[in-house]
This record gives C-alpha cells, sequence and structure tokens, in this order.
C-alpha cells in the first residue's frame, strides 16, 4: 500500500521516502536538515515523539517552536511567522488519501500556512495511521479522532475533548478552525517532502 500511495504523492508534485520506523524517519528527517538552518515546527506531535526538536537543538539550530511556554503574546505570534520564513519547516499531517491529498485541520492556521507558502523546504512525517480512503474519511479522522485527542491533551473545554466525537460546535475553545487540502504540491514552497513510515506515527 505504501508503494502505491508514495507513486501517487509523487505523481501530486511531493518528494517521498519510504521508512521502516520511528528511528529511520528520525534519521532521514535530520538527514535532509543542513547545519545551520533555521527550522520551525509545526504543532505535531509526532514531532516531539520522535525527539527531533531536541535533535535539532542539540545539532545548534535556531528552532522556532511556539509550543514552548513562557512566551509572552507578540513573541509567541513572531514564533508563528518565524516558522513560514525559516528555510524548513518541519511537521506532520492529519491525514493522507489513498490518492495522493494532505489533509489537515488547524486552529491557528500557522501550521497549513508553512505547508503552503514560504519555506524552501517542508518536511512531513507520517505514519501509516494516518493513511485514510479519501478527502471525507480525512476529514473524518481529523475532527472525530485527531481533534478529540488534542482538546483532551490541552484541557480545553469542548464537546468533543468530553467525549471524543465532533459536535460542530462554537465553543471558543475549538480547534477546528481550517481545513486545508492540498491536492498537490504548492508554488509556493520549493521542496516538499513526505517521510512515509510503515510503523504507526502520532496520532
Amino acid at each position: 500500500m505504501l508503494t502505491a500511495l508514495s507513486e501517487k504523492l509523487t505523481q501530486n508534485g511531493f518528494e517521498v521516502l519510504l521508512v521502516l520506523n520511528a528511528a529511520e524517519a528520525r534519521q532521514a528527517a535530520l538527514d535532509m536538515i543542513p547545519a545551520g538552518v533555521e527550522v520551525g515546527l509545526g504543532g505535531s506531535l509526532t514531532i516531539r515523539a520522535l525527539k527531533l526538536d531536541e535533535a535539532l537543538r542539540e545539532r545548534g539550530h535556531e528552532v522556532h517552536d511556539h509550543w514552548l511556554p513562557g512566551r509572552s503574546p507578540e513573541d509567541h505570534r513572531r514564533v508563528l511567522r518565524k516558522q513560514i520564513s525559516s528555510p524548513v519547516f518541519l511537521t506532520s499531517v492529519n491525514a493522507v488519501t489513498l490518492d495522493g491529498k494532505l489533509v489537515n485541520i488547524d486552529n491557528t492556521g500557522n501550521r497549513v500556512a508553512a505547508m503552503i507558502f514560504g519555506p524552501e523546504h517542508v518536511i512531513a512525517v507520517v505514519g501509516r495511521n494516518k493513511i485514510v480512503t479519501d478527502v471525507h474519511e480525512a476529514v473524518f479522522r481529523s475532527k472525530n479522532y485527531v481533534a478529540p485527542v488534542n482538546t483532551k491533551r490541552r484541557d480545553d473545554k469542548t464537546p468533543c475533548a468530553a467525549d471524543g466525537k465532533c459536535h460542530d460546535c462554537d465553543s471558543p475553545a475549538r480547534l477546528c478552525r481550517v481545513t486545508a487540502i492540498l491536492e498537490k504540491k504548492t508554488r509556493g514552497v520549493g521542496r516538499f517532502t513526505v517521510i512515509l513510515s510503515e510503523e504507526e506515527l502520532g496520532c
């Protein structure tokens, strides 16, 4: 299945690297990032679980990570903008369809913005658990699995955090505010590499 998906993603303008597990995915991402460049990090449990943020800092990269605590609102927004202008943007996706589309639902929009425009190289690390049949299933997965997991993790007071199901709510804490479907790699980024793992990664 991954080989066929790789072919579809390639047809859609994405570069694809197939790996077996988390360790290979982590090393592949690090190998693609040149020494000394600034790196933007999207809001991704996959990237943090692989400890790529820590590895990059240890290598001396300036890492623009809005998940770090203790920032003022102004500094937080500065970091979000830096992610879009960084040479490399490292992230994951909510779902990838069998015909090679990348689907993401965001709250602030910084992650999808950087995947669409700005960086010289976007690198998305994707586990096989995120593969779905089509866009409809991708949106369903994002709203009825990914969003509830994240709202619960963040202790947001949303209906989906309570019962794990999307209510298309009007909660002030709602995460699902923008849906981005990358049917093809956009002209707004240089390269876009999908590291596709046989192992399940992230949520």
